[in-house]
């Protein structure tokens, strides 16, 4: 659809719809690594008792160069990867894709496999999840490009999130709180601070990973006004620093866009330029399967 066809108001309308569509796109996967990339120097050090984070620095346990992300980001690209070949949310292929990263670094900021957790080590060596091992937050942290294939179904997206979990999670706990954030991004991506009624709080007892890193995700974006001040909070609440950041940065980044994400920080992001093509692939498969775009 161009302006010359005649309908020149609708089609204005469609492209405005396409452009934030996209920088929400962008903004969700950009952001996801940025955040992962920016918490290095907390990464599992306890709040406060670290200079908080404030800038892009890289270092930390696994001495990151600037700009470098770990297992949190190369996963959810790894799936976003999947999803595209397999043209839907196929399992096997994704444990394939993260065999290769655990065995090769394939996917990966720097060409080795950092930050893989026992869990997930496990279930990719077995082919599934050990259930004698507690789950990681891995896989509320891909929840965005599942998100983002599954734009204009929210149905499908909640069916296909247990297959998604499942490749390296067991535990009930895990599926729900990643649903929560699923839902989380489904609505940012539409613009929209959701503000759903929770049955996991901070008032939770000894909470897990994943209900960990949705609570401060979801906390430290509800208390923002932009991408920057969402992800730093959220980073300098320490633990899994990498985890908090990554999934604050990717619904951060699709609330508010990429143009709320500072582009200095963005010029050193490794890898950048294949991040956004996966973006504008997902965005193009959507607008495929949407009959009106306005």
């Amino acid at each position: 659809m161009t302006p010359d066809d005649g309908v020149g108001a609708f089609d204005d309308a469609a492209l405005a719809t396409v452009a934030r569509l996209r920088s929400r796109f962008r903004g969700a996967l950009l952001g996801l690594a940025l955040g992962d990339a920016l918490a290095a120097p907390a990464q599992y050090a306890r709040a406060g008792s670290f200079p908080p984070v404030r800038d892009l620095l890289g270092g930390g346990p696994y001495d990151l160069p600037v700009g470098a992300w770990t297992d949190d980001t190369a996963l959810a690209l790894l799936l976003a990867r999947s999803l595209l070949s397999s043209q839907g949310c196929n399992a096997n292929d994704q444990l394939e894709g993260y065999r290769r990263w655990q065995r090769r670094g394939e996917g990966s900021a720097t060409g080795e496999c950092l930050g893989i957790t026992a869990s997930v080590s496990r279930a990719l060596v077995d082919g599934r999840p050990a259930k004698d091992l507690s789950d990681g937050a891995d896989a509320l942290v891909r929840v965005a490009p599942l998100a983002m294939w599954h734009y204009s179904a929210v149905d499908a997206l909640f069916d296909d999130l247990p297959v998604m979990v499942g490749v390296t999670s067991h535990a009930s706990e895990t599926l729900a709180a990643t649903r929560e954030f699923a839902t989380l991004m489904h609505r940012a991506l539409r613009g929209l601070l959701p503000a759903i009624s929770s049955a996991i709080t901070p008032a939770s007892m000894d909470p897990t990973a994943a209900e960990r890193a949705l609570i401060t995700a979801r906390d430290a974006v509800a208390s923002a006004q932009n991408w920057k001040d969402a992800v730093l909070a959220a980073i300098n609440a320490g633990g899994d620093a990498d985890v908090h950041g990554a999934a604050a940065g990717q619904l951060a980044g699709a609330l508010f866009g990429i143009e709320s994400i500072p582009a200095r920080w963005l010029a050193t992001l490794y890898e950048r330029e294949q991040i956004e093509s996966l973006a504008d692939a997902l965005l193009t498969e959507v607008l495929v399967r949407l009959d009106d775009i306005t």
